[in-house]
């Protein structure tokens, strides 16, 4: 028998078999709880380290990968901002779940936050796989930036920014 398999007895002293797939569904629940921690790690730095400014909320959802052939016009650069969405998309909607809790002064100061450092990497005339991925250097927390778990779900972090139309230039559809 498989080691997963357990034995439960049940009312009629008779004992049923229990699969592994429950294992794994406690395995999927505890990883999203971790990876919820360390959102809510990331997420807590950057709202600690907030600089004043405020930007009103776009919640237009659009085509990500319109979006992604409006910002990247090199096709190896789309495709490079394709696979890192690809690695943190089950985390975006975490990330989303987390800024949700906030207060909306909250939600503002943080789009405000976001939208001030992408504009200042703009400003350096930086093209935009360069400005995403300093923003992705710049939101890892310092201790934690050789962790692969805390790189991944930072970039989730920046990616939501990107999804939600607060950073980098919008389709015709959220204009």
């Amino acid at each position: 028998m498989s080691k997963h398999l357990q034995n439960q007895q049940s009312g009629n002293n008779s004992t049923n078999l229990q699969a592994g797939r429950d294992i794994n569904l406690k395995q999927v629940a505890q990883s999203e709880e971790y990876d919820f921690g360390i959102i809510d790690e990331i997420f807590k730095s950057i709202v600690k380290n907030l600089r004043t400014g405020k930007h009103s909320s776009d919640k237009k959802h659009v085509s990500l990968n319109e979006k992604i052939e409006i910002n990247f016009h090199n096709q190896e650069d789309r495709e490079r901002v394709q696979q890192y969405f690809k690695f943190a998309y089950t985390k975006i909607s975490l990330i989303e779940k987390r800024i949700q809790e906030e207060d909306i002064e909250i939600q503002n100061d943080l789009q405000g936050h976001i939208f001030e450092n992408y504009n200042g990497f703009k400003d350096q005339n930086l093209g935009n796989i360069e400005i995403l991925e300093e923003l992705f250097k710049q939101f890892v927390i310092p201790t934690k930036k050789d962790n692969p778990e805390y790189r991944n779900l930072t970039r989730a972090f920046v990616l939501f920014f990107f999804d939600d139309c607060t950073i980098f230039d919008k389709t015709e559809f959220e204009r």
